[in-house]
């Protein structure tokens, strides 16, 4: 069932058990696209966060000597991006004391990278994270400190009996790490980071640094619009020792999977079965669980409770959705054994490739994309966005083994500017008006199913 039409039917067990909930209309007031940029949420967020920024500098002596920069929504780029593009830009002022020391405050992963990117020594970073351990819920914080990563990363990533430049393999290092994947691509079949993958890119790249040749990111010529900072030749050394242990490590894979199948679908059996024995013993119909008569006395809610009632609903959708999707539950998830022919078989399954040219020819063009998708993070993470519209076009990555003859491929972006704040939400909201009303001004909304607009291809209707 679709997830609108399931919120509806919900809607009206929830109001036949007296539960309240709010209008239909403002459903959406829960979802985050009113979150993003464009929208009227963030535009109180920045308006607060400027009006909270100049009252501590007028009223608190403790903030006379701060400066404040405020770059919110309306500024393109993600945040930590754009904190990493000021420290470059204070880098490269002669007057830059070497000694700065920088603390980030942010939960994401990516942090850690731009950081160890930016080739400042002195960075913290501030996260917070909650206890899984206690009984309490609390909230705790742990600094990162880069300059001590810094050193651990030199001890792991060097090569026996090789000088090397501590620097440039700490770019490689972000670069492979790359190949687990991130916002922008997909990780490479064979590495999960909860499988160790990361550990196996650096025994991989360890091992074959002498065949390669040396570095395979040199960000000297970060600038360079042909993708000169890359050496293709190295990397594809690179990737053809990663897929050694590719069919292995897919192999293990589907055994781990089989047996965890097993036991998950075994665990349900039990539970359905226990669940059979409670419905038998309570004679109760699903109407009975689920549709109960309204008290005609019942006192109208405080906003408080429908507000809390609307929130149980949508958590209940998602639930419903999440077990949906739940593809151990429900046996779905079976994995295609690993046994001669498998790649071919991939192509197929997944992008209906029937001959051996048609799966050519994406493999191909597929590893060309991925290839202009690890040029793009370089530039993003070293330099700035060589693009704002470019994107990797595939849902999956190559395998290490489609990374061949990489040096027939010309890499170069066109330079462009950033979608708007109110292009942007066009760009990404679903076509639902209910959707549309709360995020969008209604001059925008009414250009989404008029059949004249000249972005209605955009948002088609019946998804």
């Amino acid at each position: 069932m679709h997830q609108e039409a399931e919120a509806i039917l919900l809607t009206e067990i929830f109001r036949a058990q007296g539960k309240e909930v709010m209008p239909r209309d403002t459903y959406e007031l829960e979802n985050p696209v009113v979150k993003m940029p464009g929208t009227e949420f963030m535009e109180k967020i920045s308006a607060a966060l400027e009006y909270f920024i100049r009252e501590r500098l007028n009223t608190d002596p403790e903030w006379k000597d701060i400066k404040v920069i405020l770059s919110d929504a309306n500024v393109p780029g993600e945040g930590e991006h754009k904190i990493m593009s000021f420290i470059r830009a204070q880098r490269s002022m002669e007057n830059y004391d070497p000694n700065t020391r920088h603390c980030l405050h942010g939960h994401d992963a990516d942090l850690i990278m731009l950081a160890l990117a930016s080739h400042e020594v002195h960075i913290s970073i501030l996260r917070e994270f909650d206890n899984p351990n206690g009984r309490i819920p609390a909230r705790f914080y742990q600094f990162v400190d880069i300059w001590i990563l810094r050193e651990y990363l030199e001890l792991e990533m060097k090569t026996p009996g090789c000088k090397q430049d501590t620097e440039r393999l700490i770019d490689d290092f972000i670069f492979i790490c790359f190949l687990t994947g991130n916002d922008f691509i997909p990780q490479i079949p064979s590495l999960e980071i909860n499988e160790f993958a990361v550990d196996l890119l650096i025994e991989v790249y360890k091992t074959t640094f002498n065949k390669m040749g040396g570095y395979m990111v040199n960000t000297d010529k970060i600038k360079d619009k042909y993708g000169a900072y890359l050496e293709v030749s190295r990397l594809e050394k690179f990737f053809h020792e990663l897929s050694l242990c590719e069919e292995k490590i897919l192999l293990k894979r589907y055994e781990l999977q089989e047996k965890l199948l097993r036991k998950i679908q075994s665990e349900a059996a039990v539970k359905e079965w226990a669940k059979g024995e409670d419905r038998g013993e309570k004679k109760t119909s699903f109407a009975q669980q689920f549709f109960y008569p309204v008290e005609t006395s019942l006192e109208r809610k405080s906003d408080d409770v429908v507000r809390k009632n609307t929130r149980e609903l949508w958590r209940t959708v998602s639930d419903i959705f999440c077990n949906k999707d739940d593809l151990f539950k429900n046996g779905a998830c079976k994995q295609d054994k690993i046994r001669p022919g498998w790649k071919s078989r991939f192509y197929r399954e997944k992008f209906g490739a029937e001959t051996s040219k048609e799966v050519g020819r994406l493999q191909t063009e597929m590893v060309q994309k991925y290839l202009e998708g690890l040029c793009w993070m370089l530039q993003c993470y070293f330099y700035e966005v060589p693009s704002w519209t470019w994107c990797y076009p595939f849902y999956y990555a190559p395998f290490a083994s489609d990374f061949k003859c990489l040096s027939q491929f010309n890499i170069s972006f066109t330079v462009d500017k950033p979608l708007r704040p109110f292009d942007q939400l066009m760009a990404v909201l679903p076509p639902q008006k209910n959707v549309l009303s709360c995020a969008l001004p209604k001059c925008y909304s009414k250009l989404i199913g008029c059949e004249e607009s000249k972005i209605q291809m955009s948002h088609p209707t019946g998804i």
